[in-house]
This record gives structure tokens, C-alpha cells and sequence, in this order.
């Protein structure tokens, strides 16, 4: 018995020194194995905190290059280098700041007729004195008459009373009293237009940029002038509409009439949706007048981007903000216009679209943002024309 005993410990013994084995055996495996994986993780956590430190080194040199441009463009004008431009020495030195000089190569234009069969808007970009740039943009109707009219003779006016004015906005002033005057004149001087029932009009929107640095915004009807300054959009003009309360009491008082159409523009005599234009014979009567809205602003080179002018066939469909977002993501004023213009188009405008973009000394430093490709939607629940 004794001898089992002692044979069946020596079995049991056998065994627990081999399991010991298997065991030790297993722990250096297992040993093994994680330290091979540890060493693994470590070198992958190496490569991506190598990218991604690497990332944020490059990511701080781009910031600290934009710092550096930043400091030098508002050192030096703030101009882009997309745009090679020179700088004005007597306007710099008589303001004590860089003022660029404006070129008339620099301002971009477009224009399209958009879904309609006939164009009837116009404009004029010119240069009328060596420190005077003319931009214009006449939004004709009932014909092309007026707005051809004005294109062809407004400068000369502007001229005229700059010679016995010494202030801009008299000029501009007595500028659209005397063109409104002229075109009656020529109007009712052609026989073939005794059979017309109707005249023709225009909205006009004039900009005198003096010196390069000041401008002087002259404006009646609905087209616009708006500034990109400090990435937002500055109205400069007013929309003169027989929904005002005052457009609509000096219409009333003047025996004119105002009424809704189906999509809520309220029209004067049922024809004409402003309350103030050029020509429009027949109606000077009954309150569309020629009466301009005048502004004086001076040009901060190192907070304004541009200043657009553009016809209601853009204004109609798109925000000011828009307006500017769509033009700040250009190369140059050119491209600018002629984006807007199509982008107007794209937003289901039917009517001819016209825009002038004059740029200034903060081109291309303003955010592009991308909130006027979300807002589309918005765009056009909020548009009139859908109303």
C-alpha cells in the first residue's frame, strides 16, 4: 500500500513539474508577445503624433505667414498680390495714409439679359479728369430710350457743372435735374415718338471716386451701390419704392395712385414699380421724381474690399451679404462681376443683371465664407417671387 502511495506521488509529482514547465513556458510567450505589440502601438502612436505635430508646425507657419502679410499689406497699401497696382504719392501724402491708385483696368464688368429677349440695362465705367473715375449703371424700362440717353450724355453734365461747382454732390445733384430736363427735351423734339403712349425711364446709380480716396454716390430707383467693408455688406443706396411711407404720401398728394400686383410690388399708376427714375415724362406729374439720394464716403483702403453696383435683377433674388460673399471669392474685380452676374442667374433671375465691381486696397483679405451656397433655399422661400 505504502508503495502505491509512494509511486502514485512520484506520478503526480511528474506531473506538476511539467504543467510548472508549460506554465513558465506560456508566461514568456505571453511576455513576449505583449512587448512585441507594445512595441508595435508605440511606433504607430509615434508616426501619427509625428503627423500630427508635423501638421501643426506647418499649420503655425501658414499662420504665421498670413500674420506677416497681414503686417505688411497694412503697412503697405493692404493690397493683395493678385493685384499689381501703384500707389497714389499726393493722396498718400495729403491723408498721412497709402492710398492705391484705381485704375480703369482694375474695375470689372458684366452684364446679361438674363430669360428676357431684350437688354435695357446699361452702364459706363470712364475716367473724367486725371483724379476723377466716373462708374454708372442706368436699369432702363419701357424701352431703352432713357437708359441709352443717359449712358451717352450724364458724364457730360457731370462735366459741365464741375466747371462751375466746387462741390461734388451740387454736381451730382443738379447733374440728374439737368439730364431728367435734357431727355424731355429730346424726347418731345422727335416726331416719332408723338404716337408713344409712354415714355421710357431709368434708375440710375453714379459713382464719382475723387482723389481715390473719397467717393460720392448719386441715386435714384432701385438699383444699388453696395460696400464690402470689414467682411460685411454696407448698403449705400436706398431702394426708392412706393411702399415707403414717405414715397407714397408725396405720390398720394401729387394725385397719384398705388397699388399691389400678384406678387406684392406696389406700383405707381399701376405701371411703374419705383417711385423716383429718370424720363417717365408722363408720370413727373403724379410724383416720380428725379430727386437723387446723395452720399459722401471716404474710402478706408485698409478696411474696404469693393464697391458693386448692380441692377435689381441681381438685388431681386440675392442678399447684399450674398452679393459680397459671391464677389470676395475671386481672383479679380472682373471675374468678380461676372460670377455675380451668373450666380444671379443660377437664383432664378428673369430679368436683365447688370454689376460694376470697383476694388480697393483690402481686395482679397476679406473671409470667404460659404454661407451663400447654404442659404440658397432660404434664398428663395424669402424671395418675392415665389411669394
Amino acid at each position: 500500500m505504502l508503495r502505491k502511495f509512494l509511486q502514485l506521488g512520484q506520478r503526480e509529482g511528474v506531473l506538476l513539474s511539467r504543467s510548472s514547465q508549460k506554465g513558465t513556458e506560456w508566461n514568456r510567450n505571453s511576455q513576449h508577445l505583449f512587448i512585441n505589440n507594445q512595441n508595435l502601438i508605440s511606433r504607430q502612436l509615434s508616426v501619427y503624433v509625428d503627423s500630427h505635430l508635423d501638421s501643426l508646425e506647418t499649420e503655425r507657419k501658414k499662420s504665421l505667414s498670413r500674420r506677416n502679410r497681414s503686417r505688411d499689406f497694412d503697412t503697405f497699401g493692404t493690397w493683395d498680390t493678385r493685384i499689381d497696382v501703384q500707389i497714389d504719392e499726393d493722396a498718400s501724402l495729403k491723408t498721412g495714409t497709402i492710398v492705391p491708385d484705381i485704375d480703369l483696368n482694375m474695375i470689372g464688368t458684366f452684364t446679361n439679359q438674363g430669360r428676357r429677349t431684350y437688354q435695357e440695362d446699361r452702364f459706363v465705367v470712364k475716367r473724367l479728369q486725371s483724379d476723377l473715375v466716373y462708374c454708372a449703371v442706368f436699369d432702363g424700362h419701357g424701352g431703352t430710350k432713357c437708359a441709352e440717353y443717359c449712358k451717352d450724355h450724364f458724364h457730360t453734365y457731370i462735366t459741365h457743372f464741375m466747371a462751375r461747382e466746387t462741390s461734388l454732390t451740387k454736381v451730382l445733384e443738379k447733374s440728374f435735374f439737368e439730364v431728367n430736363k435734357s431727355f424731355a427735351r429730346w424726347f418731345n423734339s422727335k416726331k416719332e415718338h408723338k404716337n408713344e403712349q409712354f415714355s421710357s425711364g431709368t434708375t440710375a446709380t453714379v459713382c464719382l471716386i475723387q482723389n481715390n480716396y473719397m467717393m460720392y454716390i448719386g441715386h435714384c430707383g432701385d438699383s444699388r451701390a453696395i460696400l464690402y467693408r470689414d467682411n460685411k455688406a454696407r448698403r449705400l443706396t436706398r431702394d426708392h419704392c412706393a411702399s415707403d411711407p414717405e414715397e407714397k404720401k408725396r405720390i398720394l398728394d401729387s394725385g397719384g395712385n398705388v397699388t399691389s400686383d400678384s406678387i406684392g410690388r406696389c406700383l405707381v399708376n399701376g405701371r411703374l414699380c419705383m417711385s423716383r427714375s429718370i424720363g417717365d415724362l408722363e408720370l413727373k406729374e403724379t410724383g416720380v421724381i428725379c430727386e437723387p439720394d446723395i452720399k459722401q464716403v471716404k474710402i478706408k483702403h485698409g478696411k474696404d474690399g469693393f464697391l458693386v453696383l448692380t441692377t435689381d435683377g441681381i438685388n431681386f433674388v440675392m442678399q447684399d451679404q450674398e452679393v459680397v460673399d459671391c464677389i470676395n471669392r475671386c481672383e479679380n474685380a472682373s471675374e468678380g462681376a461676372a460670377r455675380l452676374v451668373d450666380q444671379a442667374l443660377l437664383y432664378c433671375c428673369e430679368d436683365n443683371a447688370t454689376a460694376i465691381v470697383i476694388p480697393f486696397g483690402s481686395w482679397g483679405k476679406g473671409e470667404s465664407g460659404s454661407a451663400m451656397f447654404y442659404s440658397f433655399g432660404r434664398s428663395m422661400a424669402g424671395s418675392s417671387r415665389f411669394g
